[in-house]
């Protein structure tokens, strides 16, 4: 019995992950960036295994788009010092969601906190 109500539970979390997988451009983008898994390596403000969301957007341009997806989505290496990042499984719509919010960021914070 033990085992059919575990495997009733293990089931459920699985179709609830597949369907948030799905739903990827439909949910807010900071809700996908947590999804997806992004601050474990990359936070606002402090370097962590990556450079900040914060570096990123004031490093690049909105010229600089596509190349940003394309690391995304393939990985990159040597840009931040001797860490690469892996390949992330998003979807092209997803990296360029993700990618549009960082570099927004530049916006949001030049302007003057009150």
């Amino acid at each position: 019995m033990r085992f059919l109500v575990l495997l009733t539970v293990l089931a459920a979390s699985l179709l609830s992950c597949e369907n948030k997988e799905e739903q990827g451009a439909a949910m807010p983008v900071k809700e996908l960036v947590g999804v997806k898994g992004c601050p474990y390596c990359h936070d606002m403000r402090r370097e962590l295994l990556g450079p900040s969301f914060t570096r990123i957007s004031e490093r690049y341009s909105v010229s600089d788009e596509d190349a940003l997806v394309e690391s995304l989505l393939k990985g990159s290496r040597g840009k931040w010092g001797d860490r690469g990042m892996p390949p992330q499984r998003l979807t092209e719509e997803e990296a360029r969601l993700i990618v549009r919010w960082i570099l927004g960021l530049r916006d949001v914070d030049s302007k003057p906190h009150r």
